[in-house]
């Protein structure tokens, strides 16, 4: 089928806008990049080649032999262990960008400092809905993503689930998450690439609203992932915490101890992984936890400072926030907006 994009000047760069995209002299503007957030689950999850094409299985011992007492002269009984197969499903994100090859032609000198701002946006846009959907991707509302953390840790009665107690639609979550192969660790087809990859399209036919040809360039970003949580006990997860009385203190009522709930969740990660675990919070919480700190016998932080690699860029060093011995991760892509978890139907 011939291309078709929906050419209304919304989708696509036109004449006008073109214009504003660069300053007078012809040198593209420094954007301020006001719609890039930070998710550093994406510098952290471990990606591993899936079993299939479309997703990754995985064999679960649920349950362990039965073993008795012996007598002498006497037998007993056969047993056996239980297993169970998952299957995590794998996603395919594209976006797609389109420009007249005339408006290239009119503008050549400034064309390729276009498509170099362009293509920045769309890998932020692309890294976006990537942490977005590891937290929250479910595949019953959307057939065609993946199975995120939010529906594995559904219910506030769950095991490795802490209710921090808020109600209504205005909470938040932090998550403790321990990367690895047989812990929990991200996905990409068989057979496949792992991660963002941008393509250049050559110049092509493209079709107007009304069928009607035109030549044309474009850019294809494509990312394949999913979600593999091979063990459910090495993600815990604290729900609940109301967004709207993070920065109360200590004194105040309905104060939020983030320190007792960190300490439960934390003791809910098998002792011989917990080193390995990393905290995702937003933002709001993290200023939260900070806050707390300034309290004595509160929230136990920590900050070091983490060296850039041998060899690499000067100045790289950067502060590292630890609670409990874990880094704490910022993720934007964790909603101050969830719906507060019940618990699971009887």
């Amino acid at each position: 089928m011939p291309w078709q994009p929906n050419i209304d000047g919304t989708t696509v760069r036109t004449l006008a806008d073109w214009g504003s995209f660069f300053k007078a002299n012809g040198q593209i503007h420094n954007i301020i990049e006001l719609m890039d957030q930070t998710n550093n689950i994406l510098e952290d999850i471990l990606f591993k080649e899936a079993t299939d094409l479309d997703g990754n299985r995985t064999a679960l011992r649920v349950k362990i032999p039965t073993v008795f007492y012996r007598r002498l002269y006497r037998g007993i009984d056969v047993s056996k262990s239980e297993v169970s197969v998952v299957k995590d499903p794998v996603a395919m994100i594209e976006a797609r960008a389109m420009i007249d090859v005339l408006l290239l032609e009119l503008h050549s000198s400034q064309a390729a400092a276009y498509r170099q701002a362009e293509a920045k946006a769309f890998l932020e846009a692309m890294r976006q809905e990537v942490a977005t959907a590891l937290f929250y991707g479910n595949v019953k509302s959307n057939p065609d993503g993946i199975h995120g953390l939010d529906p594995r840790y559904a219910y506030n009665d769950a095991p490795n689930v802490i209710d921090a107690g808020g109600t209504g639609n205005q909470n938040t979550s932090i998550w403790g998450i321990v990367w690895g192969e047989n812990e929990a660790h991200g996905i990409f087809p068989k057979d496949s690439k792992m991660g963002l990859n941008h393509k250049v399209l050559p110049e092509q036919d493209a079709y107007d609203d009304q069928g009607k040809a035109f030549r044309a360039v474009g850019d294809l970003f494509t990312w394949h992932f999913g979600l593999s949580v091979r063990d459910w006990r090495t993600v815990v997860r604290i729900c609940n915490i109301d967004s709207t009385k993070l920065e109360l203190r200590k004194s105040d009522p309905d104060f939020i101890d983030l320190h007792r709930l960190t300490i439960k969740a934390k003791n809910k990660i098998p002792v011989e992984k917990l080193g390995r675990m990393r905290w995702y919070v937003n933002s709001d919480v993290m200023t939260a936890l900070e806050l707390q700190a300034s309290d004595a016998g509160n929230v136990n932080l920590q900050y070091r400072v983490e060296d850039a690699p041998k060899g690499g860029p000067m100045f790289k060093s950067r502060t590292i926030t630890e609670l409990h011995g874990c880094p704490i991760r910022r993720c934007d892509a964790i909603l101050t907006t969830e719906e507060a978890l019940v618990a699971a139907p009887v």
